[in-house]
């Protein structure tokens, strides 16, 4: 592949670009303004369930994960990693700004023991199942 610079010329180039982009990948963020929404695994054993979201290049300190009405959202922002004044940007296939992305929980998750851990890119939530309530069995004393 050999870099080469382009010259713009102004908005016009860049609009034409990213209707041309859009047409092309209309389900994908060519461009790099959209929303970007992390690619998900999950599995589960018997007592829990396991999420794992792909965010790599995103600092543990730009994600938030919360729980409101039964909803598990991760949310937060991928920064752009050069420096805008110090190198002017030639080609651009990654993808920067706000992600969000949403999982409605059943009532079988004890929403108080989530914990979510980050680690290498890889955001991994443990979701633990709701014991099942065991019969009481009360023995009776025959007279």
């Amino acid at each position: 592949m050999n870099l080469v610079k382009i010259k713009t010329d102004g908005d016009i180039l860049k609009t034409i670009n990213e209707t041309f982009d859009s047409l092309l990948f209309p389900f994908s963020n060519v461009s790099g303004k959209s929303n970007i929404a992390p690619r998900a695994e999950i599995t589960e054993d018997k007592d829990n369930f396991f999420l794992n979201l792909e965010i790599p290049g995103v600092n543990k300190e730009d994600v938030k994960v919360s729980v409101e009405n039964n909803v598990l959202t991760i949310s937060g922002v991928k920064k752009e990693t050069y420096n805008k004044d110090e190198k002017n940007l030639i080609m651009n296939e990654r993808y920067y700004g706000e992600f969000t992305r949403s999982f409605n929980l059943t009532k079988d998750i004890n929403l108080n023991g989530i914990d979510a851990q980050f680690n290498n890119g890889v955001l991994s939530v443990t979701l633990p199942k709701v014991e099942e309530a065991k019969p009481v069995v009360k023995e009776i004393n025959i007279k």
